[in-house]
C-alpha cells in the first residue's frame, strides 16, 4: 500500500481566461479537482494501478465536496473531519501566464496529529508513505516521520525551505525538491544542472538517502545513496499544465520502483509520468504515461 498525507487539501478551480486586472473577466473554460500534492500523488499512483490511500484532514462542506469528487474518481481516501472552518480553494488561471491564488485553509491543533498519528499505526514495513505540501507546522511534520521511522517502511518527502531542512534528520527514503526549490535551500539563484548534484549530496550528509531533482522542461535527475546518479530527458510535447506534474512524477517513480526494484526504471516512469501530466489539462493517464516512455532516456554514472 502507498499511502499519501495531505495536511491541507484544497478544491481546485481551474479556469481558462486571459485574466485584466481591474476588469471581469470571463472563462472560455473551467473544471473543478480535488487538490493539494498528496491528493495529486494518490490520485496519479491509482491511474497506474497502483494501490493507494490518501490520508488527512478536511473541513466544512468545501471538505465534504473534497470527499466527494475523490469518492466519484474512485480513489481511496480518509480524511478526518475538522470541527472548525473550510478546506481552501485554490484557484488557478491559465492565460497569457499562469496565475495562481492558494487559500488558506484552517488550522490545526496538537490533538488532530493525535489522530492522524493513530491513522498510521496500521502501516507496515512494505507501505510507503508520501509527506508532501507546505507544511503549515513544521513540528508536525517531524512528527509524523519519526513515527513511520519505527515501522521501518518507505518515506517520501516532498516539502520545501525550513521544513525540508528540518525533517531530513529523520532519514527519508527519497525526497523531491525542484532545481529552484534546491538552490533556495543554500541560497543560489538560477541553478545549474551540475552544482546541483553537489547540493543534492549535501542533502544526503544532512540526512536524506535518496534525492530526486525535477528540472521541469529539462527533465529530472536522481542521486541515490549510494552515489549513482541517474539523468533523464523530458519528453516532447506542448506544455499545458504545470500543477500536479510533480506529483506525478513521484507517483510514477514508486510505480516503476515497485515494479521492478531498478532506479533507472523508477526514473524513467516518473519522468514519463510528469510529462503526461504536463501534456495535458489535469493528471495524466497511465495510457499517455507508457506511451511516453520510449521518448525517457537515462543515463547512469557513479560519483
Amino acid at each position: 500500500m502507498i499511502y499519501t498525507i495531505t495536511i491541507n487539501p484544497s478544491l481546485d478551480y481551474t479556469v481558462d481566461t486571459d485574466l485584466v486586472p481591474g476588469q471581469i473577466n470571463r472563462t472560455r473554460s473551467e473544471a473543478i479537482y480535488p487538490g493539494g500534492k498528496g491528493l495529486n500523488v494518490s490520485l496519479s499512483l491509482q491511474r497506474l494501478g497502483q494501490e493507494t490511500r490518501a490520508l488527512g484532514f478536511a473541513a466544512g462542506r468545501i471538505g465534504q465536496t473534497i470527499r466527494d469528487l475523490l469518492d466519484d474518481l474512485g480513489c481511496p481516501h480518509t480524511l478526518l473531519d475538522l470541527p472548525s472552518g473550510q478546506s481552501r480553494i485554490n484557484v488557478k488561471v491559465r492565460g497569457a501566464m499562469e496565475t495562481a491564488i492558494n487559500g488558506c485553509g484552517p488550522s490545526l491543533g496538537a490533538g488532530d496529529l493525535v489522530r492522524l498519528l493513530e491513522l498510521l499505526e496500521d502501516v507496515q514495513r512494505g507501505d510507503a508513505v508520501v509527506l508532501s505540501g507546505w507544511a503549515q507546522n513544521i513540528s508536525f511534520y517531524v512528527s509524523i516521520l519519526q513515527q513511520l521511522a519505527e515501522t521501518g517502511c518507505m518515506t517520501v518527502l516532498d516539502c520545501s525551505g525550513e521544513a525540508l531542512w528540518q525533517c531530513l534528520s529523520c532519514h527519508p527514503f527519497l525526497i523531491k525538491p525542484n532545481l529552484t526549490e534546491l538552490g533556495a535551500l543554500f541560497g543560489v539563484e538560477d541553478l545549474e544542472y551540475e552544482e546541483g548534484v553537489e547540493l543534492a549530496h549535501q542533502l544526503q550528509l544532512e540526512g536524506a538517502r535518496n534525492v530526486l531533482v525535477s528540472m521541469g522542461g529539462v527533465g529530472a535527475f536522481l542521486l541515490t545513496e549510494s552515489r549513482e546518479l541517474y539523468i533523464a530527458n523530458a519528453c516532447c510535447g506542448p506544455a499545458v499544465n504545470t500543477v500536479g506534474a510533480g506529483d506525478s512524477l513521484v507517483a510514477g517513480f514508486l510505480t516503476g520502483l515497485r515494479q521492478t526494484g531498478e532506479f533507472d526504471k523508477a526514473l524513467q516512469m516518473g519522468v514519463a509520468a510528469g510529462c503526461a501530466t504536463a501534456f495535458n489539462d489535469w493528471l495524466g493517464t497511465r495510457e499517455e504515461t507508457m506511451a511516453l516512455m520510449e521518448q525517457v532516456h537515462v543515463e547512469k554514472t557513479e560519483l
